[in-house]
């Protein structure tokens, strides 16, 4: 449906571009507008279509969430508010042109005249992309792209640019973002890139509220169990961690019942699993052990 919609719109402005040369009546000219606005209402409905059947399939999901993360965690993410598609770029006009398009297709926004402006607004933890500016004044896209990094931030970018090279957007693209397109470039093309955006936000934040969960688990453990933890994870049987550590293996049986128990894993299995999730493979100095 949304590729259809996006078919549908490429064709009527290339009649309505025919229409302006004079090939087309006046009347075929307001149907052809008319059209195109339906179709644009239509996508928008799309849009808050999507967003809804999300919404539900969380719903379907809650027990299975509730197995990783806390019950208030998941009411927080089952409760998120609509997407908002953040708009960084030094160019004035540019920048109502995007709140045009966005308003349009009723997608909440908020919009930056400088990469600085936007590293120091408080973001609220909702699905969200950023549509960025390649060259700006003092930092550009590309130095927002690589700060955006260091502090781990997993929102999507979409760079534009009317600079753009090859190797610029290979550059983007290899250090994670989503999409690169030169200006101009047709609304829809944009419009795409963002629903793909927020489309994969769903995963990615399902995927944050469960490892932040397994560390709140692994940090109920003492730093005895911890130890022992990341000794068991490794395949090590009680009796091999008992001689390791000096202690006997009724004390790491004991550990070992602390430790299923706090990190709330019924089968060694899914305690490797959880652990690995959130890169944890065993102790650091594994490797030199005989």
């Amino acid at each position: 449906m949304h590729q259809y919609l996006a078919s549908t719109r490429h064709h009527l402005i290339r009649a309505l571009d025919s229409n302006k040369s004079g090939q087309n009546s006046n009347s075929a000219s307001a149907a052809l507008n008319f059209a195109l606005q339906e179709n644009d209402l239509a996508f928008a409905s799309l849009v808050k279509l999507r967003w809804s059947l999300f919404r539900q399939k969380d719903k379907r999901k809650q027990n299975e969430v509730n197995r990783v993360t806390r019950k208030d965690e998941t009411q927080e993410y089952l409760n998120l508010p609509d997407p908002i598609v953040y708009v960084v770029d030094d160019d004035s006009s540019m920048r109502r042109a995007l709140e045009r398009l966005l308003k349009s297709m009723s997608l909440d926004f908020r919009t930056f005249s400088s990469a600085q402006e936007f590293l120091d607004y408080d973001r609220p933890e909702v699905p969200s992309c950023v549509v960025l500016d390649v060259r700006m004044p003092r930092m550009s896209g590309l130095d927002l792209q690589k700060e955006l990094e260091k502090r781990k931030s997993i929102i999507p970018i979409i760079f534009i640019t009317g600079h753009g090279d090859i190797n610029m957007a290979v550059k983007a693209m290899k250090d994670g973002a989503l999409d690169f397109l030169p200006k101009p470039f047709h609304d829809q093309d944009l419009l795409d890139s963002i629903n793909r955006a927020l489309s994969g936000y769903e995963e990615m934040q399902t995927t944050r509220l469960e490892n932040r969960a397994i560390w709140e688990r692994i940090n109920r453990l003492t730093p005895r169990e911890r130890e022992v933890m990341e000794m068991l994870i490794t395949g090590m049987l009680n009796k091999q961690v008992a001689f390791d550590l000096g202690a006997s293996e009724k004390t790491i049986k004991v550990h070992r019942a602390r430790i299923m128990e706090k990190m709330e894993a019924e089968s060694l299995v899914e305690l490797v699993r959880m652990t690995g999730r959130v890169g944890i493979e065993g102790p650091e100095n594994s490797e030199n052990r005989d």
